[in-house]
């Protein structure tokens, strides 16, 4: 070999090394990425597999189950109580919506979704695996993928928690034979609208109503009757109010009522009212009882719940006095000025 040729064999050989060296150098970078996006996934799949709330995607598909789930994490599993591998066999709409018009509600969600709609926290129950209902704030977003494939990302909140504690609130300020506030639920109603009644210098009236002959009505018709009694008074007094106005039961045969935003004469005019559909049930039913209202009507200087319903209890006093189903009104305009009263008879009981 000439000794030209081997100086271009050996920058042949030196090109070759660089090559090489330069591939090397792409395939460690490549294998770098790689692990950093296994790394991620794997971090991707315990954010997802470890979160609070279930995590699901599926595909639609023209046919049964017309759903099939890709991802399902360990929330949705305790949610449901089905892997995901069951859920694919048993089909999402026909196990977790056995009503048929469920399923087609929620067949034209799908729908919706399809056209490239993300719905929020929409309600719905869902049937579970050992036969309970469940309510769930469901969350979707369409999702794409690069190859044209249509996703569907769900994010499932377990509305159980939420909802039981809301009904055992309810439960608690909630009179059991009557359905309206208890005492305690019509105190911190009142005052809630009273508040708002002063920071925005509405006026606002707060009625007592006793029943009046009520023991009668139980030593002589039952105590049965006496309960149907307070329950149809309940009924009418809560019939009677708008969605702000508070209806109470204080104990026994009393009930409260606040009305925010009402002035004297309206005031007047519903009580009235009301007592007279009263008496009309009365009538009905040949109740041997009557009725007395207290009414007062703040329209500047509104006072303090326990202050308001003293006042009021004494007017229904003066009324319960009169021996006649009677409304005492009374409307103070400060707290400094003398009250106007309006005694109005409605019957004889």
């Amino acid at each position: 070999m000439s000794p030209g040729e081997s100086a271009d064999l050996e920058r042949e050989l030196e090109r070759a090394r660089r090559e090489i060296k330069a591939l090397k150098s792409r395939i460690a970078e490549q294998e770098e990425g790689l692990v950093a996006s296994e790394e991620m996934l794997r971090f991707r799949e315990a954010v997802i597999e470890n979160a609070a709330e279930g995590v699901c995607v599926c595909q639609d598909l023209p046919e049964f189950p017309f759903v099939r789930f890709t991802v399902w994490n360990r929330r949705m599993v305790e949610i449901t109580g089905y892997e995901m591998d069951e859920i694919n066999r048993l089909g999402w709409y026909q196990t977790m919506y056995p009503d048929p018009e469920v399923q087609r509600r929620a067949r034209q969600r799908m729908e919706r979704m399809r056209e490239g709609n993300n719905l929020r926290f929409e309600r719905w129950v869902v049937r579970c695996a050992d036969g309970t209902e469940r309510p769930l704030a469901i969350s979707t977003s369409v999702l794409v993928t690069q190859e044209g494939s249509v996703h569907v990302l769900a994010m499932m909140q377990d509305l159980s928690p939420q909802e039981s504690l809301r009904e055992e609130t309810r439960r608690a300020i909630t009179d059991e034979l009557t359905a309206v506030r208890n005492r305690r639920g019509f105190l911190e109603g009142a005052y809630m609208v009273i508040e708002f009644a002063r920071r925005q210098r509405q006026a606002v009236t707060l009625g007592l109503i006793d029943v009046n002959g009520f023991k009668i009505l139980n030593d002589t018709r039952g105590h049965a009757e006496g309960d149907r009694a307070l329950k149809e008074i309940g009924l009418s007094l809560q019939a009677s109010v708008g969605p702000l106005d508070v209806v109470g039961r204080l104990g026994g045969d009393e009930f409260a009522l606040v009305l925010p935003d009402m002035e004297a004469p309206r005031a007047k005019a519903f009580f009235e009212e009301l007592i007279h559909r009263l008496s009309e049930l009365r009538k009905r039913s040949e109740w041997p009882i009557g009725f007395s209202a207290g009414v007062v009507t703040y329209s500047s200087e509104v006072p303090s719940v326990s202050d308001a319903m003293a006042r009021a209890d004494r007017l229904m006093y003066v009324a319960k006095q009169s021996g006649a189903t009677c409304v005492e009104c009374e409307e103070v305009s400060s707290e400094e000025s003398e009250p106007q009263h309006h005694e109005a008879p409605v019957e004889s009981p």
